[in-house]
């Protein structure tokens, strides 16, 4: 009796046992209700995807993102592969939790006509058994626009695939995709709002393809910027895309002047002239041929910009000066020589006195000079009478005659 009271309740802990078990695998094996999204040709479309850790924990895994059975963007150990049709279009969602997203969530951007249809978020957890888990998140994305061929249907997309971000190296051909949906349609390209083709620095180096892409060959530090095609039908009916060109290049000097003077006793700039994307890291200067490190020099500091700050120029300054800027891709090269001359201010070698007294319709002379604090230049000499009016006069010899005096010059001159 015992026993058999003894077997019922092993008997029945194994069938609660074996009930919870199946419970929690039927919750797992649950699919997730699909989530409908809608957009239009040229926007963008952001997918959310939560991922499920097993009891919270993060651990490895890999993201894969599935259409028609394939995988088109996958993710693992910070590695992307993308799919040729996906590549710079589609995106992980950066602090996605910060947002609001899900760890696996993606942007796809430029939104394509034949990017219509079912998207599936899986995990995978490759340290884990088993390695998925309930983690299968559909989608479906729907394009405005997308109806059946039609004689004409207002409102319809008129774009198939519109362009995408580029990001090229100076000198490196580029193209953007503008491929309209009907053989009848033309397209024209804008950068920054104005006709391609009307920019005097693209037209040579410009052309757009028969299915209306553009093509830029060779691309310059100068083609950076928006570009936007539009597409008109043969019924009037317009749709425009639009996409960014980075373009870039090395660090590069793109001018510095052969002579620069500094003011004596005064504070002063050097500056060098540069363009640089990626963003300047380093700028090397140079003083007669040798490495000028501000660091070591008394009351000289580098600025933000890489500019030399002169606290108070003096005799020490003078000489050839050569900036070389570099960025992650490296340098164009060093600028030229700067000659850099410390110059003092001019001082008066001879004076007039304060007072002159002469009779109408007497000459007067005047008596000025000066010479530069070098004594290499001689400073222009400018006479304004007392309100500041300058005056005109005939030079003569060290000084200034002014013309014969008439009635109406009275007053101190």
């Amino acid at each position: 009796m015992n026993t058999s009271s003894a077997g019922q309740g092993r008997l029945l802990i194994f069938v609660l046992l074996f009930y919870g078990v199946s419970s929690n695998t039927v919750v797992l094996e649950e699919e997730k209700e699909p989530t409908y999204l809608t957009t239009a040709v040229g926007e963008y479309a952001v997918f959310d995807c939560d991922l499920d850790f097993p009891h919270e924990i993060p651990i490895p895994y890999i993201l894969h993102w599935n259409r028609d059975g394939r995988t088109v963007f996958s993710w693992f150990d910070d590695v992307v592969i993308a799919d040729e049709g996906y590549k710079g279009r589609m995106h992980l969602i950066d602090g996605a939790h910060a947002k609001g997203f899900g760890l696996g969530s993606i942007n796809l951007t430029n939104i394509r006509e034949s990017d219509q249809g079912w998207y599936e978020c899986k995990v995978i957890f490759p340290n884990r058994t088993p390695s998925s888990r309930n983690n299968g998140t559909w989608f479906h994305l729907s394009i405005d626009g997308v109806v059946p061929p039609s004689e004409h249907v207002p409102g319809e997309t008129l774009l198939a695939v519109p362009p995408i971000n580029k990001t090229v190296m100076e000198g490196d051909p580029v193209a953007f995709d503008c491929v309209a949906k009907g053989n009848k349609s033309t397209v024209s390209w804008f950068r920054e709002g104005v006709e391609v083709m009307n920019q005097q620095d693209l037209q040579e180096r410009v052309s757009i393809k028969a299915d209306g892409s553009l093509v830029i060959n060779p691309t310059s530090m100068g083609d950076l910027g928006e570009y936007s095609c539009t597409i008109t039908n043969e019924y009037g009916d317009t749709q425009s895309a639009s996409a960014h060109l980075n373009v870039q290049y090395k660090a590069k000097v793109i001018y510095a002047p052969k002579e620069v003077f500094l003011p004596y006793g005064k504070p002063a700039l050097l500056d060098c002239h540069f363009r640089a994307n990626p963003p300047l890291t380093n700028l090397r200067w140079e003083k007669d041929g040798f490495l000028f490190d501000p660091y070591n020099v008394q009351g000289v500091f580098y600025r933000r910009n890489g500019s030399l700050f002169f606290n108070k120029v003096d005799e020490s300054h003078a000489g050839s000066y050569t900036c070389t800027p570099y960025n992650a891709l490296g340098t164009g090269g060093s600028s030229p020589a700067i000659s850099v001359v410390v110059q003092r201010p001019p001082m008066f070698t001879i004076t007039p006195q304060h007072l002159y007294m002469r009779k109408i319709g007497d000459t007067l002379e005047i008596p000025c000079d000066a010479q530069d604090g070098d004594l290499n230049h001689r400073p222009t000499i400018v006479w304004y009478k007392v309100s500041f009016t300058k005056l005109r006069f005939d030079f003569k010899g060290m000084g200034w005659e002014l013309a014969t005096m008439k009635g109406s010059k009275e007053g101190q001159d």
